[in-house]
């Protein structure tokens, strides 16, 4: 079922009936052998979100309910993971299937798993960033002011898993290119303004079409390989490689006109395939220090372009195909981050600098072609481990920054309160765009949501 309060782009690979003819085509491949009792898990969570400033509304507010059911096999396993959210403000009951996934173990000489079903699949371990996480549509309909196992949607794909000694194999077969769920129009956390206020004139409406994407083929479907070597001590290196639609959209601008509804903007939600190759490695061989890096090229994102900002700029003849295009252009790009983790008395600090490169900027690009960024995170563990803070600070040089601390404290042995808050901030006087969020990288827009500063609760019951 679509989620009533997500944006008209809001399944994100969700294939049902995909999902369900992948599990019976490997339901054939278990063997005869009686299945352990199935085991139940879940949780029950309300959550309630103030805006911290202005006239505090509430911006979210939801009950969800999540049942985990695992069957284990003699080589295999059944896991599905409903989910049923009610959101207060839209006053709607929605049921999601977050997972459902058949894992058969020990084929081809007991060398060999595979899975195959509604998968989240998590390839990168940057946090707030999503270097290598080629596979793994997003959740961005609160922005990144939810928690980070959220962050990640599921994919209908088969994979495969082959251990070889040091070294493992994994393929990835993704029939259908999933599309991240991005925030309904006019919500908080829509990067696009409902409309634009001219110099001269009444206000431009600004209307959301629906997302541009790759045709449902067999040719379009998407393969992804990584190998992994451990033949170091205490080292992991790993190489990978996707061909298939970049995760984080570009935003399609184009001005309007008609006799009935007169001159508009319209906003598509955009997406390219490409290719892309990384590279990860993680190393605790430097004790106490545990160090990881991740890097990944690819051969085409979307970049937004400069818009017209004067009279002159419409007898620019190129004017006329950067319409066509949208004014966003398809440039490579690189990602790169180096993070360093310690522990000590207790503490667990993690410390990243992360960048991206826009490769063959011009003056066209109106993104900046380098951004850098550092991310630190802390935490630590209180009163026998029952009260935990943390507290994540992700700043991108020159543009803005986000905070979110938490507490997080345990009641029960299975009911944890948890509080905490998100702060934006915009950095500098860089100009906004004259439609905003054009930009394909997250970490860009926290200038854009300066007003949704916000406080929240969450109680979690588990069972």
């Amino acid at each position: 079922m679509r989620e009533k309060a997500a944006g008209t782009d809001g399944r994100a690979g969700g294939r049902p009936r995909l999902a369900s003819a992948l599990l019976a085509g490997l339901l054939g491949l278990l063997p005869p052998a009686a299945s352990a009792q199935p085991a139940l898990t879940g949780y029950a969570e309300p959550y309630v979100a103030v805006q911290a400033g202005g006239d505090g509304a509430v911006l979210a507010g939801r009950t969800r309910a999540r049942l985990d059911v695992t069957a284990p096999f003699d080589r295999g396993a059944l896991a599905i993971r409903n989910e049923v959210t009610y959101d207060l403000l839209a006053d709607s009951l929605d049921v999601v299937l977050r997972e459902a996934t058949l894992d058969v173990y020990g084929l081809v000489g007991g060398r060999v798993d595979l899975r195959a079903g509604h998968q989240i699949l998590v390839w990168g371990e940057t946090d707030g960033a999503f270097i290598t996480d080629l596979l793994a549509p997003l959740d961005l309909t609160e922005f990144l002011a939810q928690p980070q196992e959220r962050l990640r949607l599921a994919v209908t794909a088969a994979q495969a898993a082959a251990y070889l000694g040091d070294v493992v194999v994994e393929a990835v077969w993704v029939p259908v290119s999933p599309t991240s769920r991005l925030p309904a129009a006019g919500s908080p956390w829509d990067p696009a303004p409902t409309s634009l206020v001219p110099l001269q004139g009444p206000p431009i409406p600004v209307v959301r079409t629906p997302h541009d994407r790759p045709d449902a083929r067999l040719a379009s479907s998407e393969g992804a390989v990584r190998l992994t070597w451990s033949g170091l001590p205490l080292t992991d290196l790993a190489l990978l490689a996707h061909t298939g639609t970049g995760r984080v959209p570009g935003f399609a601008v184009r001005p309007t006109l008609s006799l009935l509804e007169g001159l508009r903007i319209e906003v598509t939600p955009t997406y390219r395939r490409r290719v892309a190759v990384g590279a990860t490695v993680e190393t605790a061989a430097l004790d106490p220090f545990v160090l990881r890096g991740e890097a990944a090229y690819e051969t085409a994102t979307l970049v937004p372009e400069h818009l017209p900002d004067s009279p002159l700029d419409l007898l620019d003849p190129a004017l006329e195909a950067s319409v066509e295009r949208g004014f966003v252009l398809e440039r490579p790009q690189v990602q790169a981050a180096v993070t360093a983790e310690r522990l000590f008395s207790g503490h667990l600090v993690r410390l990243t600098a992360l960048g991206r490169w826009v490769l063959d900027a011009d003056e066209q690009v109106a993104a900046e072609a380098f951004q850098p960024s550092l991310v630190g995170v802390w935490t630590r563990s209180f009163r026998r481990e029952t009260l935990t803070a943390r507290a994540l600070l992700f700043w991108t040089l020159g543009e803005g920054l986000w905070a979110s601390p938490s507490l997080t404290y345990a009641l029960r042995d299975a009911l944890n309160l948890e509080v905490g808050a998100q702060v934006f901030e915009g950095l500098g006087e860089a100009a906004e765009p004259l439609v905003p969020g054009l930009s394909a990288s997250p970490n860009s827009l926290f200038a854009l949501y300066d007003a949704n500063d916000l406080v929240y609760a969450r109680l979690r019951y588990s069972f």
